[in-house]
């Protein structure tokens, strides 16, 4: 029990407690206050595993603190853990799977804190069994004339009576697969028919990874081992499922994707993913990193900003913004390149640029280095003055576009702006990820094919892109898979995220077109 003086150490201490309930297991179907939450905890405590679809919401350096049981004991753990962090000024989550004020999980851990004056806030969330229901395009009202349903529990601590249930007009289970049967024998000894439809949701992604039906006589037979946790729904609404089954029709449902960028950039290509009906597994390995010597920078930027570049080229988004963070830290803006002209690669790096208030000058139609050295040496053959250009690129970048320049006359700086590193994270953060198989991986640059290999390592990476496709922005990209003889299955034929995506979904529709 805590004493006196912990609850008041505990009260007037900078920590605080996120009480953050979520029943569905994707961050893209969560609510925006749990997503804000769970991005600033210094201390995420739970008592199951965290989703790996929940992992890349939880900061790499949060601690996170599981305590597992069933009992009162266990609940008294749950909250001297969280009282611990609070006393040390921490921002706590408490990520409960459930709704207290639906189903009482949770609901004496509640109680205690706020009897303790431990500042918090409880962050609800929407019912698991209208959002599983939805997905599988399961109404559980389906006759407004018959509205009445039940829900029940089938666990190994709490167990309804289905048999009381049996008269409503739809009952929903919360319970695992293997004990599906045993619901459906209640439910038929109480009186339910036996040509009653009934579904397993299982419910662990938006979109249900599988759905069973069949009638409830049926079900009662079967012998299942699965724990598997599913929403059993016995009822009319069963019947509309093949009518309602939305989700289907997205092109990219029933693919889990894997995506590789920095942690800033990977939810682009990953919401469009998202949109398209894909499971998409964000996996940040790789980040930028200012270069080892960062002199020539410096003086490239001045001459920049003194105006002696006629044009100045940037082949990525990193390098646009790492060049106006240098321009900011000096006081100045767009303004001060009036004079200047702007290339940009493609179209990511030209709206990175007109973020800044700039429109680029020129893109080439291909977008490769390939393609703006080609666009420059048109321009180049018009011209009798030497034009200076500063490329502000990545190190190591390919050299075949200063190269083209200098043959074409032009006088060229070439700055490393950056380094794109590897980012090592935890073993059990990749595990929870990669814990089932994936279906595609997307690579979008070299750097992000050697950061996959190196960061999970030979073996792991090879057995990940075992029965996984491999898709890659450019035949860049494709050269760097084969230097590890890897064979890309899609390579976009427009070099740009919108063109991977898009040949994504041309292979996907392909092969189901194919199936038998």
């Amino acid at each position: 029990m805590e004493s006196a003086k912990q609850r008041s150490e505990t009260k007037n201490q900078r920590g605080f407690v996120w009480f953050v309930c979520v029943d569905v297991h994707h961050a893209q179907w969560m609510p925006l206050k749990a997503k804000e939450c769970l991005e600033q905890a210094e201390v995420v405590v739970t008592n199951q595993p965290i989703p790996p679809s929940l992992l890349p919401l939880v900061p790499a350096g949060a601690e996170v603190v599981m305590v597992q049981g069933n009992n009162t004991s266990f609940e008294h753990q749950l909250v001297e853990a969280i009282c611990a962090k609070v006393r040390e000024g921490k921002r706590v989550v408490r990520l409960l799977f459930g709704d207290p004020f639906l189903f009482g999980d949770g609901l004496s851990e509640l109680q205690e804190l706020l009897r303790r004056d431990v500042p918090l806030d409880f962050v609800p969330t929407g019912s698991s069994l209208s959002v599983a229901a939805a997905f599988a395009g399961i109404p559980l009202i389906a006759d407004p004339h018959n509205a009445d349903f039940a829900i029940g529990l089938a666990t190994s601590e709490k167990s309804t009576d289905f048999r009381q249930l049996a008269p409503a007009a739809t009952i929903v289970a919360l319970t695992s697969l293997s004990r599906t049967p045993a619901v459906a024998q209640q439910l038929l000894a109480g009186g339910k028919a036996p040509s009653t439809l009934a579904a397993a949701i299982v419910q662990a992604k938006p979109f249900p990874r599988q759905v069973t039906v069949a009638p409830l006589s049926e079900w009662a037979n079967l012998r299942l081992t699965s724990d598997e946790q599913v929403v059993f729904v016995v009822g009319e609404g069963v019947k509309w499922r093949e009518q309602l089954s939305w989700w289907r029709q997205k092109p990219l449902w029933g693919q889990r994707i894997l995506t590789i960028r920095t942690e800033e950039q990977i939810e682009g290509l990953a919401s469009r993913l998202e949109e398209l009906g894909a499971e998409v597994i964000r996996l940040p390995l790789i980040r930028i990193a200012p270069p080892e010597d960062e002199a020539p920078l410096e003086t490239a930027l001045s001459n920049a900003l003194a105006g002696r570049y006629d044009w100045i080229v940037f082949t990525s988004v990193n390098g646009v913004r790492t060049f106006f963070d240098r321009v900011r830290r000096r006081g100045k803006d767009a303004r001060a390149f009036a004079a200047v002209r702007f290339a940009v690669i493609g179209p990511a790096t030209g709206e990175a640029l007109e973020h800044y208030g700039i429109r680029p000058d020129a893109m080439p139609d291909r977008y490769t280095n390939e393609g703006l050295a080609d666009m420059f040496a048109q321009y180049l053959s018009g011209t009798t003055l030497p034009v200076r250009f500063l490329l502000w690129r990545a190190q190591g970048a390919r050299e075949v576009l200063k190269q083209r320049l200098q043959e074409g006359g032009a006088i060229v700086d070439e700055v490393a702006a950056y380094r794109t590193v590897p980012n090592f994270l935890p073993i059990d953060y990749l595990e929870g990820l990669l814990r089932e198989p994936v279906h595609i991986v997307t690579f979008t640059s070299p750097s992000t094919v050697s950061a996959f290999f190196e960061v999970l390592g030979e073996g792991k990476a090879r057995t990940v892109l075992e029965q996984a496709a491999v898709a890659v922005i450019g035949p860049v990209t494709e050269q760097a898979c084969r230097r590890y003889q890897v064979s890309p299955t899609i390579v976009a034929e427009e070099h740009t995220m919108g063109g991977l995506v898009s040949a994504i979904v041309r292979w996907v529709l392909a092969k189901n077109f194919a199936r038998p």
